[in-house]
């Protein structure tokens, strides 16, 4: 139902873009298919290379997508639905680079989207635009990679210790919220104040978050070992807590996770 493949970015760009990826979902061209989605901890701009759309969870209903949009970081697992093959091309982004890049406050995307015209303006629509020109992946990633290689160079400055603590959740050993905090040498309380505004959601949620796709990545890729053991491996040394976080954000338990009783799952890298 979903053929989507992912390519890395620049080792410049790497900080803050997780991968771009291609593909189609509704392969099959399902009327009414619904895919379920399990946050990744990323924000997303999606650019829609077809007049063909999905639809998104909005307010309590759901809502057709604009022609190119950005998601923000969702925090429990939500529904996309199809009437047709829809292909996208899309920039992942780790949550921090909102700030850093473009000065977007994280937290005003939280579990919703946004038309990408309303937030980066006329010239990002021009760079969408050339990439549905584009017929060849790699095109659109380097379309994608000269734009954004621009914004690298704004001279708006990131608060450097909120960028350096989320990187340390996704890519260091399993520190603790106090550890991290100390290690950017920063007080936990001041931490939490900017992380929140700048990612969107507070230091532990996004931990939470890095912490289940770590789990998820652990059982694709070793799937004889025992949910204790990765658990244990992804930083969870109390399984009630596992289990009530992994419910939480995948909508699942994991042993029926893991039977496959799931629907697609798309995480940062």
């Amino acid at each position: 139902m979903i053929s989507v493949s992912e390519y890395p970015p620049s080792p410049a760009l790497a900080p803050f873009v997780a991968c771009y990826t291609f593909g189609v979902f509704n392969t099959v061209a399902a009327e009414e298919a619904v895919i379920e989605i399990v946050p990744n901890g990323c924000p997303e701009v999606i650019i829609h290379l077809e007049d063909r759309f999905c639809k998104l969870p909005f307010g309590m209903g759901v809502e057709r997508t604009p022609d190119f949009m950005l998601i923000g970081l969702f925090s429990s697992r939500f529904r996309v639905q199809f009437n047709e093959p829809v292909p996208v091309f899309s920039i992942r982004l780790h949550p921090e680079a909102l700030f850093t890049l473009f000065q977007l406050p994280g937290e005003k995307l939280i579990d919703g989207y946004e038309n990408s015209d309303l937030i980066f303006g006329a010239g990002f629509r021009e760079l969408c635009e050339r990439i549905r020109e584009e017929k060849c992946p790699t095109a659109m990633v380097a379309l994608a990679e000269a734009y954004l290689a621009k914004c690298l160079h704004h001279p708006a400055a990131p608060t450097s210790y909120v960028a350096r603590s989320a990187a340390l959740m996704r890519h260091g050993p399993q520190h603790s919220i106090k550890e991290i905090s100390e290690q950017v040498c920063i007080s936990q309380r001041q931490l939490q104040r900017r992380f929140r505004r700048e990612i969107g959601i507070s230091p532990k949620q996004y931990l939470k978050l890095v912490r289940i796709n770590r789990v998820i990545r652990t059982l694709e890729n070793n799937p004889h070992l025992d949910l204790t053991s990765v658990a244990y491996h992804c930083g969870y040394y109390d399984q009630a807590h596992f289990i009530k976080d992994f419910k939480r954000i995948t909508g699942q338990l994991p042993g029926d996770f893991r039977k496959g009783e799931r629907g697609p799952v798309l995480r940062g890298a």
